[in-house]
C-alpha cells in the first residue's frame, strides 16, 4: 500500500516534469485557495480531528447499560443549550448513543455548541508537539532506535494523553487542564502495559505489510532512486500483489489496533475521580472486574479488564462506527474536491474569455 501510493506519487511528478511549459496560473486562483481554506478549515477540523479521536474515545468509553438513565444536559440555571426547561435526553436503555453518527453529534453539540467538536484540540497539538519532541531527544542517542524512542514518548506523556480523555469524554468542568492530570504514578501503573501493547500494535499495521510488500515483490520504485519509478507500469499482478498489501493493513488494523485502542481508552477512563461523570455510560466497575481503591488500593482497570468488559455487541458498535466515520469522510473529501474543482474551471474560463 505505501509503496503503491509512493507510485502513484513519483508518477504524478513525472508526468508534471514531462508536461509542455505553459503559463502561469490566475491569480484569482491562488486567492481563491487561500478563501477556501479558510472556508473548508472547519470541515478539516472535523474530518481530521473529530472523526479520528473525539467520536472513537466516545465509542471506546461508553457501556450500553440497560437500567442506565439519561444524562441531562443542563446548565446551571436549569436549562438546556436550546434555551427550554426539558432536560436533553442522550440515551435510552438498551440504545448506545455512539452508535449513530448523529446522535453523536447530538449530545456532543448539548455540551457547548458546535464547538465541543473541536473539545481538546488545543492539548491534543501540544500533546502532539510534546511526542515529537521528546522522540527527537531520545533519537538523538544513537543507541535508542527511532521507534523505541516514540514508545519512551509515549510514555512520558502518558498522564497528559490520558488528562485529555478524561477532557472528551466528560462535562465542561471549570478546572484547568493542569488541575485534572491524575496521580502520576498511578497513570504509569495503569496505562504502560497498553501504552506499550498500541505501540506495537501501531507498529505492526506499519512494518509487517512493508515485509509482505517485499516478500512477494511488490517493487513500483528503485530502493536506491526512489525518486525514479520502474520503466514499465503496474501490470495486473501488481495490482493483485497491492491487494494483498492493503487486505493486511485492515486485517491488522481490526485485529490489533483498534482493540488496543480501545483497551487503552478505557483504562484511562478508569482513572477518572469518583466526582466527575461521563457523558456517555460507562461501567466504573468494568462488569465487576474492578473494584473501588478503598477496597484493593488500585482503582483502575487493568488491560485484560478493559477487553474483556467490552461486549460482543459493544465490538460491533464500534467498528461500525469506523465504517461510518470513513463512508462520510469519503463523501466530504470527494465533495470537497468537486467544489473547489468547479470554482478553479470557473475561475479560468473567466480569466481565458478576457
Amino acid at each position: 500500500m505505501l509503496q503503491t501510493l509512493a507510485f502513484g506519487g513519483t508518477l504524478a511528478k513525472r508526468l508534471v516534469e514531462d508536461a509542455p511549459q505553459t503559463s502561469q496560473p490566475p491569480v484569482a486562483l491562488y486567492f481563491l485557495g487561500v478563501a477556501n481554506l479558510v472556508v473548508f478549515l472547519p470541515v478539516l477540523l472535523v474530518l481530521f480531528y473529530t472523526f479520528q479521536y473525539v467520536y472513537p474515545t466516545l465509542a471506546a468509553v461508553e457501556d450500553p447499560l440497560p437500567a442506565y438513565e439519561a444524562l441531562a444536559m443542563n446548565d446551571d440555571d436549569g436549562q438546556t443549550k436550546n434555551g427550554s426547561n426539558t432536560p436533553m435526553r442522550t440515551a435510552q436503555p438498551g440504545m448506545p448513543i455512539t452508535a449513530s453518527i448523529r446522535a453523536t453529534n447530538r449530545l456532543i453539540r448539548s455540551l457547548n455548541g458546535w464547538l465541543s467538536n473541536f473539545r481538546g484540540l488545543g492539548y491534543s497539538v501540544l500533546i502532539g508537539i510534546l511526542t515529537g519532541l521528546t522522540t527527537l531527544f531520545f533519537g538523538m542517542f544513537g543507541f535508542i532506535p527511532r521507534p523505541v524512542a516514540h514508545l519512551l514518548a509515549l510514555v512520558i506523556v502518558a498522564p497528559l494523553s490520558t488528562t485529555w480523555t478524561h477532557l472528551v469524554v466528560t462535562r465542561p468542568s471549570a478546572k484547568s487542564f493542569a488541575r485534572r492530570i491524575p496521580a502520576l504514578k498511578k497513570v504509569y501503573r495503569a496505562t504502560w502495559l497498553p501504552t506499550f501493547l498500541l505501540w506495537a500494535a501501531t507498529n505492526a499495521c506499519v512494518y509487517f505489510p512493508i515485509l509482505l510488500a517485499g516478500l512477494i515483490g511488490l517493487e513500483l520504485s528503485d530502493p536506491e532512486r526512489p525518486d525514479q519509478i520502474r520503466s514499465q507500469l503496474p501490470t495486473g499482478s501488481d495490482a493483485g500483489k497491492a491487494l494483498a498489501v492493503l487486505g493486511l493493513l485492515l486485517g491488522l488494523q481490526v485485529l490489533l489496533y483498534i482493540p488496543a485502542e480501545t483497551a487503552l481508552t478505557r483504562v484511562q477512563a478508569s482513572l477518572l475521580p469518583p466526582d466527575e461523570d461521563t457523558v456517555v455510560p460507562f461501567d466504573r466497575s468494568f462488569a465487576g472486574r474492578v473494584e473501588p481503591e478503598l477496597v484493593t488500593g488500585k482503582g483502575f482497570a487493568t488491560f485484560g479488564a478493559a477487553i474483556k468488559s467490552v461486549t460482543r455487541a459493544s465490538w460491533v458498535r464500534i467498528y461500525l462506527q469506523r465504517l461510518k466515520l470513513c463512508a462520510v469522510s469519503m463523501a466530504i473529501y470527494f465533495a470537497v474536491i468537486a467544489v473547489v474543482m468547479v470554482e478553479a474551471l470557473i475561475v479560468t474560463a473567466i480569466q481565458g474569455s478576457q
